[in-house]
């Protein structure tokens, strides 16, 4: 399978989204899950859109769909998220090895999957990508997201001898893909290889729950760390979610 494809297919793999409701879209341009999501990858199944508009949460829309891209802009309770690159790997073994430096060890963070006593806590993980990142400003939404994640995610942080994290990254697994985030590094430890690492090490614990292939949204900081590891671009990408909790 090409970039794409490997995209394509792992948007509705099983597990990757709420299945209660389930109704796989599979249409030329159009795939996903009705009453979900959806990713649209050209306008050709623009009219079929219009109509199951009405009864999805979160779209994707590649950046050639520019009728889809108008319809959800000028649709009443949609909003648009930051486009962002999409990339794929497309076989997770043949990736570049990476290490963290020296004075850096991995940990698990609290979750589903890890409560002993060698954890980080998640609320240290998410000061870390907090200070990665100024503009996420609800420390306690992101908590929410995170410890509501099922089983098969796992979050990792890069600690020093005290014991304070300085990086993160993550895996989702959902058959044979995965999806890696959370991928942050405070910025007085950049330009260490560490982001490149801990993407490594979240692709390595990926490929030990079975997952082949994966996938990630690139902010412009980062596409060259994932370049390296042998993920190519499919391609930017646009999130946009219903706003009106009560649908």
């Amino acid at each position: 399978m090409d970039a794409i494809e490997v995209y394509a297919e792992a948007f509705v793999a099983p597990g990757r989204h709420d299945l209660s409701r389930p109704a796989i879209v599979s249409v030329p341009g159009l795939r996903g899950v009705s009453f979900s999501h959806l990713l649209v990858t050209d306008d050709s199944a623009y009219d079929h859109l219009v109509e199951i508009i009405d009864n999805q949460r979160v779209v994707m829309v590649f950046e050639g769909a520019w009728r889809s891209h108008e319809l959800l802009r000028n649709r009443p309770g949609w909003a648009a998220g930051e486009a962002q690159l999409a990339m794929v790997l497309t076989a997770i073994e043949s990736g570049t090895r990476s290490a963290l430096p020296d004075g850096l060890a991995l940990r698990p963070v609290q979750g589903p999957a890890f409560h002993d006593v060698l954890t980080v806590p998640l609320e240290e993980a998410i000061a870390v990508a907090i200070a990665s990142d100024p503009s996420i400003e609800d420390p306690g939404g992101a908590a929410a997201y995170f410890s509501a994640l099922p089983p098969s995610a796992r979050l990792f942080a890069a600690v020093d001898a005290s014991g304070a994290a300085h990086a993160t990254s993550a895996c989702h697994v959902f058959g044979d893909y995965a999806q890696i985030f959370f991928v942050n590094t405070e910025p007085s430890w950049r330009r260490r290889g560490i982001g490149q690492a801990m993407t490594f090490e979240a692709l390595r614990a990926a490929a030990s729950a079975g997952a082949r292939r994966a996938l990630l949204h690139a902010t412009e900081d980062g596409v060259s760390i994932y370049e390296r590891l042998g993920f190519e671009p499919v391609g930017m990408v646009s999130r946009y979610a219903f706003a009106d909790p009560a649908r």
